[in-house]
């Protein structure tokens, strides 16, 4: 389902702000090469995604696995934050997918 489910962080922890990895910005240039926007296919303006989020388990930062990419402008935001940063989507990958799929469906009709 759609937005079904989604998880608010820590407040504590999120207001904290927990530094990012000082290979972060070069891991994820080297990540997003030939990718595209799991939401709307964009491949321009593109950033990295943690679908868990880095401050809640460091570990996954820099896993391929836990990253996807997203357009900046808008799906990061929406499909990743419901709009709200201090909220994550876990099934973002599922949310996307069907957005994507009844998006392109759209555009051919």
């Amino acid at each position: 389902m759609m937005f079904g489910l989604f998880k608010k962080t820590a407040p504590d922890i999120a207001s904290q702000g927990v530094p990012r990895s000082s290979q972060w910005e070069s891991w994820l240039k080297k990540f997003l090469r030939g990718k595209s926007c799991i939401a709307c296919g964009q491949t321009e303006g593109l950033t990295g995604h943690h679908v868990i989020p880095f401050h809640i388990d460091r570990s996954l930062e820099l896993s391929a696995a836990n990253v996807v990419a997203m357009c900046s402008d808008r799906c990061h935001l929406v499909h990743g934050h419901f709009n709200d940063y201090s909220l994550f989507n876990p099934t973002v990958r599922e949310d996307c997918s069907t957005y994507l799929s009844k998006r392109l469906a759209a555009k051919k009709s």
